[in-house]
């Protein structure tokens, strides 16, 4: 970390690029990152979100819930076929390389006459509008991760940066390094009224 110090300011180190000038905010959602432990020993292995982000995946995965239980299982298992065909073969046949076979999408009664995708796409912009989730800043611990132990963080702020990180970690250790969720939800009108994707449309890069 004392090596990445001008970079990352001595807190935590990263192998990401962070504060990349001229990259709009709305890519500066999420990070990862270490950091020690305060008993000196332990490596937290650390990914951060805003709650705009989050909130932007709880109903991404949610219209996706929603939108497969709207087909049957024989129609959701022909949605995640996938099948490849050579795309390079040596000259002595043997296959080097495969692609994937691009696929008519199929279009649904039920989702009147959506693909999946698009009927995904729709409910998504619904939820966001109609039926928000609701997101708590928060710290979860993971300890399946190879390295380190795992740490999942929500926060509050508008862009995730240095300041947000060193944010997160100090106040993460003032908790005593553990489990914690916020009483109170992130407030509606700090939460987007777009999805992602429509939210990412909007940028002229």
């Amino acid at each position: 970390m004392k090596r990445n110090a001008d970079e990352y300011g001595g807190l935590f180190t990263s192998h990401l690029v962070l504060d990349e000038p001229g990259r709009p905010d709305l890519y500066n959602q999420w990070f990862d990152f270490y950091f020690p432990g305060l008993d000196r020993f332990t490596i937290w292995n650390a990914t951060i979100v805003s709650a705009r982000k989050a909130f932007w995946d709880a109903a991404h995965e949610l219209a996706y819930q929603r939108t497969a239980a709207m087909l049957t299982q024989a129609e959701y298992a022909a949605e995640s076929i996938m099948e490849f065909e050579p795309a390079e073969v040596s000259n002595t046949g043997k296959i080097l390389s495969y692609r994937l076979i691009e696929r008519k999408e199929l279009q649904y009664e039920q989702f009147d006459g959506l693909t999946f995708a698009e009927q995904w796409t729709k409910l998504e912009s619904e939820i966001v509008r109609e039926a928000p989730p609701t997101i708590h800043e928060s710290f979860r611990l993971d300890r399946s991760y190879a390295y380190g132990i795992g740490l999942h963080v929500i926060l509050d702020v508008d862009v995730i940066d240095r300041i947000a990180i060193e944010q997160a970690i100090t106040q993460f250790r003032e908790i005593g390094e553990t489990d914690w969720q916020a009483a109170n939800p992130v407030a509606r009108e700090r939460l987007p009224v777009v999805s992602e994707k429509e939210d990412l449309e909007s940028i002229n890069i």
